[in-house]
């Protein structure tokens, strides 16, 4: 049993602060994440995020406002876009009833609640990743209660994002490691279904608003896998 030790959130932070932190360990351009997360709620970030960071190298982008990536600047005046290391504290609950409190790394952190931050992911990260295997989506259960919800658009572009460059058979191609090839979808939001739920929301986004692009649809279908 994991639950979130709630960050220290200070609102001195500027609007004009950086929408994304990426650490060093990222690659000067976050080349080296291989896993994104929509979201940033608690269950998220103390059950899937933990999970991941113990073998990939993900990234969190919470849907709107910015307390989470602000949670990781480091003072009042300098916005740290380049850090040695992000870790946030996860308090675990163990078998024996003690507890634990490790740090978590993720690899960046940013918002999709301003139009410069959206391009950081949908334009910049998605366009200097090597690798992707896994796409985390926290966004509570009113985020995937109809295709049109922004949620359910924003995970519309990236998978379009993605296949826009694993489409190109070039050196600089984005793969998927995954043994199937097949990237996966993991939600943690209560919903029965859940993968279903948004793959019937990302395909009928993708018929609705990249209509001209067929192969898109047949992407959706035969390389992302929407895990109930």
């Amino acid at each position: 049993l994991a639950c979130m030790r709630m960050h220290s959130i200070s609102l001195r932070y500027p609007m004009s602060a950086a929408d994304i932190t990426i650490s060093k360990t990222a690659g000067p351009s976050g080349q080296e994440i291989n896993a994104i997360c929509i979201g940033s709620g608690r269950f998220l970030r103390s059950v899937l995020v933990p999970l991941l960071s113990s073998h990939a190298k993900p990234c969190v982008f919470q849907t709107r406002g910015r307390t989470f990536v602000d949670s990781f600047k480091p003072c009042d005046d300098d916005c740290n876009t380049n850090p040695e290391l992000l870790t946030y504290p996860v308090d675990t609950i163990e078998f024996d009833g003690t507890m634990t409190t490790p740090e978590i790394e993720i690899y960046a952190a940013g918002t999709l609640g301003t139009a410069d931050g959206r391009s950081h992911l949908m334009d910049n990260l998605v366009s200097n990743i090597n690798s992707l295997t896994v796409i985390g989506v926290g966004v509570t259960e009113a985020g995937l209660q109809n295709a049109s919800n922004q949620c359910m658009i924003d995970l519309t572009e990236l998978l379009f994002k993605v296949y826009t460059r694993i489409s190109v058979d070039t050196a600089d191609s984005l793969r998927c490691p995954n043994p199937n090839g097949k990237i996966c979808i993991i939600n943690t939001d209560n919903v029965p279904n859940n993968g279903d739920v948004i793959r019937d929301h990302v395909l009928h986004n993708g018929r609705d608003i990249y209509n001209e692009n067929e192969g898109f649809i047949d992407f959706l279908q035969s390389k992302i896998a929407f895990l109930n």
